[in-house]
């Protein structure tokens, strides 16, 4: 997500200081170290809440019963790049990574890849230990997510996980920590979101071509496929349902299908938010619903499938312009689902805090 890196962070600077106000339904929690910038979001194994954080080194965990925030530090052991944009804003963390990946492990460990610094960090919920591992040789930690954002998924053996700059789709093996990469086909994707479909194979959106990769790991081979232009952009993927992957498409402010057998692709744009919202991350709810982010307005946002209807649900104290984006925008990236509480959780990357909407 190069392409907003530089927006970013000037919404950063002019919304640190807005502060949400609770209301019916929803759950704020502030971070407690100033301008973290909480990005992406998970459950972990033993049901609290996780975050990452853009701009700071932090593993953010929130226990959903009591309300408690902590923070973990990131023991990064790759010296600080010199990004002199992002250092201004994060003088008083230090180093800085752009992280903006956390995802639970099927060895029921907690990762978080690392940015720009592409290395993998993970925590174990138990003791709350933190490690952090390179990714490959120091080319590719160097180089190869330099973007900085880019997605995991949790594989039987290891974490999947892509490389945006680099170009590759890589397994960090959960036992040995060893990673082993592939490159994507097509020179530029700019691979970001990635699953595992229950067809075995990893899918991959490739931001910068507008397709959709998919990757046998059993013969080791790519098939692409083209993306229409209602579909630009297309970024995370986190939902499987009625036989399709769901997908969010940036520029195209649409959700979007691609049946797993058959491969139709299907976009269904947005008629509730502004043409501008960008979409980001996608999760389903127990209900059949698919919950997205929205950088640029301040919603809950809905499609459910079988209904073929979008839905938006705005947090407390929005004010919408003109053109429908918000005044002061929360920078809402990482959704999720949580099954346990029944809940939809989202971080406010400009607000700096976690928040929750109980269903």
């Amino acid at each position: 997500m190069a392409w907003k890196s530089t927006a970013l962070l000037t919404l950063l600077a002019t919304c640190a200081a807005a502060a949400p106000t609770a209301t019916t339904g929803f759950t704020y929690y502030n971070l407690k170290t100033p301008l973290a910038a909480p990005c992406d979001i998970d459950t972990g194994p033993d049901g609290a809440i996780y975050a990452d954080t853009f701009l700071s080194n932090k593993i953010v965990r929130v226990d959903p019963k009591t309300g408690v925030l902590t923070e973990y530090d990131i023991p990064y052991t790759l010296a600080p790049l010199p990004v002199p944009n992002f250092a201004a804003l994060s003088a008083a963390q230090g180093r800085i990574a752009g992280s903006c990946v956390v995802r639970t492990g099927k060895d029921g460990k907690v990762y978080v890849a690392t940015g720009i610094r592409n290395q993998m960090a993970r925590i174990d919920p138990n003791t709350k230990v933190v490690e952090v591992f390179n990714t490959g040789d120091p080319v590719q930690n160097a180089l190869g997510n330099l973007q900085p954002f880019n997605d995991g998924w949790p594989g039987e053996t290891g974490m999947w996980f892509t490389m945006t700059t680099a170009g590759k789709l890589c397994l960090f093996d959960y036992v040995t920590t060893k990673t082993k990469c592939w490159t994507v086909p097509t020179p530029g994707s700019g691979a970001l979101g990635v699953q595992v479909a229950s067809d075995k194979a990893v899918w991959i959106t490739e931001m910068l071509s507008n397709k959709i990769g998919r990757f046998d790991p059993q013969t080791e081979t790519w098939t692409e496929y083209p993306l229409p232009a209602t579909a630009a952009l297309p970024t995370v993927i986190r939902v499987e349902y009625l036989g399709k992957i769901w997908f969010t498409s940036l520029a195209g402010n649409s959700q979007v299908s691609i049946d797993i057998k058959t491969k139709a692709i299907q976009v269904f744009i947005d008629d509730k938010t502004s043409p501008v919202a960008l979409p980001t991350e996608n999760t389903l709810d127990r209900n059949g619903r698919i919950w997205f982010s929205t950088i640029t307005t301040n919603s809950l946002n809905t499609y459910t499938p079988t209904t073929n209807q979008f839905g938006i649900i705005y947090q407390p104290g929005t004010v919408l312009n003109v053109g429908g984006t918000s005044v002061l925008p929360n920078g809402n990236i990482g959704m999720h689902y949580d099954n346990g509480t029944n809940s939809i959780w989202f971080a406010g990357l400009a607000t700096n805090f976690v928040g929750k909407y109980q269903l």
